[in-house]
């Protein structure tokens, strides 16, 4: 997270930082709260392999999103 936290304070302007990496807190501790209430049921139904592989591609998904967003955005 802190290296996060850098890379958006360089790329953010002044006016939007705050706003920005409050956003960045704000999705990161609630991950950290709604991940056991959507993976309990999920792996119980699918089992655990099949949760860490869904994701896994979900991840994976997410970043090539990113890398065309900021491809794009430069």
């Amino acid at each position: 997270m802190p290296n996060l936290n850098v890379c958006l304070t360089s790329v953010i302007p002044a006016v939007s930082r705050g706003r920005v990496l409050g956003g960045l807190t704000t999705c990161f501790f609630l991950g950290q709260f709604a991940s056991p209430m959507i993976t309990q049921p999920l792996s119980q139904w699918v089992g655990l392999g099949s949760v860490y592989g869904l994701a896994g591609g979900f991840m994976l998904v997410l970043a090539v999103i990113t890398f065309g967003v900021m491809t794009r955005w430069k």
